[in-house]
């Protein structure tokens, strides 16, 4: 006999009473539950529900998405998130039918009066970070500025600590500015300062507990900062000088998710993958043009990416050492690239005022942004990835997010 699905199971909410149910009403277990959670009016109610559906087998699975394909917004979200690494056939080809990233729009459009240099995304994705002449933060939902003030004068890069209480910030071309300064990102307030640093610091990231703090600077090494003592715990040299620069310079720096590795890129035509823990040199990949503008390194720690001033991209497999693609498209250099929280796309910024969305998997490019009227410096993609931020010199942010 076929199980009939609506009835309860093992992991079926019953509710128990000593009174009677009222006449006439149905207390629903099974997937009809399901479908009436659906329902609700809480979108946390409905998106357990969404989960709790995969638990009815090809009917649940089914439910979600028919649930992915009608819906919008979070609910949309929520159900796509739920299928994207499903490998039933009939689940890849309804998602080969639609790819949200076609289908992204710039919601808002912030006003600076500098160029902007930098942006970031708090890790609750609620709060996006903008530098330039000065430090600003925004809603990223609502695209308001926040009242919190960090005064500081030509911010030329930041980066924030996973539990979103931490902001470091770097000065840019002055030699007045070159001072590293953490701030309470909660207050604004200024909690210290890092001095003596070399005019050309070019690079930061952040450990993901915040603890630690790697530089990357013009005489080719990597220093490693213990925030708490500030003190420099390690340093990584293996750099070496450029056939077109007199100076070094480490240009980008990239953590992974889990902080055991470190990526940099210098204008000596490599990338070096290191141990951040030990500061061991772990592999390095070479380039034949010099000038590696900005690099990333996926969720996994598998994948790393490199925008370059000879206006290609490249994609590198950390497991097998190899580059996997080197991409065209862009007329200038690619001053930033962003891998989405999945690790299946990733997003370029040029010297030719346009974004770029490619497919990780296959070096497609999927989708040409050509808002901005300027330089676009940066780009970021919230924790979630349902929104992209981008920076231009023509003194705009754009939020962009998708759209149903």
């Amino acid at each position: 006999m076929t199980e009939n699905q609506n009835q309860p199971k093992e992991y079926d909410a019953v509710l128990g009473t000593q009174n009677s149910a009222p006449i006439g009403s149905v207390i629903l277990g099974g997937l009809e539950g399901v479908k009436s959670r659906l329902r609700s009016v809480d979108i946390e109610a409905q998106i357990s529900a969404l989960k709790e559906a995969l638990n009815y087998g090809e009917a649940g699975l089914d439910l979600v998405i028919q649930t992915w394909q009608s819906e919008s917004g979070n609910f949309k979200w929520a159900a796509y998130s739920l299928l994207r690494h499903r490998e039933e056939p009939r689940v890849k080809q309804a998602l080969q039918e639609y790819n949200p990233w076609l289908n992204i729009t710039c919601l808002h459009t912030l006003q600076q009066d500098s160029d902007i240099t930098f942006v970031a995304i708090s890790p609750d994705g609620r709060t996006l970070v903008t530098c330039g002449a000065a430090i600003n933060l925004w809603d990223l939902h609502t695209g308001q500025l926040q009242p919190i003030s960090m005064d500081d004068f030509n911010v030329y890069s930041l980066v924030m600590s996973q539990d979103g209480k931490t902001l470091v910030s770097r000065g840019g071309r002055y030699k007045s500015c070159h001072t590293i300064k953490v701030w309470d990102l909660q207050t604004g307030e200024l909690k210290k300062k890092l001095d003596g640093f070399p005019d050309s610091l070019c690079s930061l990231v952040i450990s993901p507990d915040g603890g630690t703090l790697a530089c990357g600077d013009k005489d080719n090494v990597i220093n490693v900062w213990d925030l708490q003592t500030e003190q420099i715990i390690r340093t990584m040299s293996g750099h070496s000088r450029s056939k077109y620069l007199s100076e070094y310079l480490v240009q980008r720096l990239a953590i992974s998710a889990d902080g055991k590795i470190i990526v940099s890129s210098c204008y000596d035509a490599t990338i070096k993958v290191w141990n951040f823990e030990t500061g061991e040199l772990i592999h390095i990949f070479k380039q034949r043009s010099n000038g590696i503008q900005s690099v990333a390194i996926s969720p996994d720690g598998q994948t790393i990416v490199s925008g370059n001033q000879d206006k290609t991209i490249k994609v590198w497999n950390l497991q097998t050492k190899q580059l996997q693609f080197t991409l065209e498209g862009h007329s200038g250099w690619v001053f930033s690239v962003a891998i989405s929280p999945d690790g299946n796309t990733f997003v370029s910024c040029s010297k030719d005022k346009t974004i770029r969305i490619w497919d990780l998997q296959t070096g497609e490019c999927q989708r040409i942004l050509k808002d901005h009227t300027d330089w676009v410096y940066c780009v970021a993609i919230s924790p979630d990835g349902h929104n992209l931020v981008s920076g231009s010199r023509d003194k705009t942010i754009k939020i962009w997010g998708i759209k149903s």
